[in-house]
């Protein structure tokens, strides 16, 4: 990012929940051990987040529960909605700055769409002219 000048956004399937809200059963004893939800990871990804980027989602909805981007096929925990939110949109935090000319305007998941363990994540942009 500093080396081009322009800000950075990376997005995928981060393997972490990173606070209780990204996580059906908060809480449950097991939680503690279980991939995705131990203290070390949610201190790592805490850790990018401080070094100046920002969580889109949780930005634009910061108290939002049961928006999940993962689910156990095996336990069959779709329909129940017993999920985790493991699909991120991270960027710099300029991005949310006055005069951004790229600016998050919404993210949600189609947790409908089905053919996967997880679902489809979006990021709706407003790309603002520079001139």
């Amino acid at each position: 990012q500093e080396e081009r000048g322009v800000p950075v956004m990376w997005l995928g399937d981060l393997n972490v929940a990173h606070t209780n809200l990204e996580v059906w059963n908060d809480g449950a004893k097991h939680l503690a051990k279980q991939a995705g939800v131990t203290a070390e990871e949610r201190a790592s990804f805490t850790e990018q987040l401080d070094s100046g980027f920002v969580d889109v989602f949780r930005r634009l909805h910061p108290n939002a529960a049961g928006h999940y981007s993962y689910w156990s096929q095996r336990a069959g925990n779709r329909p129940p909605n017993k999920g985790l939110r493991l699909d991120y949109f991270i960027c710099d935090s300029s991005f949310f700055d006055e005069g951004s000319n790229v600016v998050p305007r919404d993210s949600y998941m189609l947790n409908e769409q089905e053919g996967s363990d997880h679902c489809p994540v979006i990021l709706e942009l407003e790309l603002k002219s520079s001139a």
